[in-house]
């Protein structure tokens, strides 16, 4: 018995067999594709969460931070003697009172 392959019929054979592995090659990929997009939208949902609380608290201690700043900027005006102490004093103290209604609302 004899057999006989032409060039053009292992040609033909080689490009199927590669064909199939290029397929599953692909379906691999592709199913290790969506595990990845699948994690990352966790990622991307818990990093949403995140974002959404630090930018509460950052509206929350605004009004804080906006009031120790003229209270730095009274103490710095009352060492130069433009402003009288009891000014000063006063607005630490109602830094401090923000201050201490946000820590209470926690």
């Amino acid at each position: 018995m004899q057999v006989t392959l032409d060039i053009k019929d292992l040609l033909i054979g080689l490009l199927i067999i590669a064909a199939v592995v290029l397929l599953i090659f692909l379906s691999v990929l592709v199913a290790n594709a969506i595990k990845s997009v699948k994690k990352l939208n966790g990622i991307l949902d818990d990093a949403s969460t995140v974002t959404g609380i630090v930018h509460e608290k950052a509206e929350e201690t605004k009004p804080v931070v906006d009031d120790l700043t003229k209270a730095v900027v009274s103490f710095a005006s009352a060492a130069k003697g433009e402003e009288n102490t009891i000014a000063s004093l006063s607005s630490v103290a109602k830094s401090f009172t923000s201050l201490i209604s946000i820590i209470k609302n926690k």
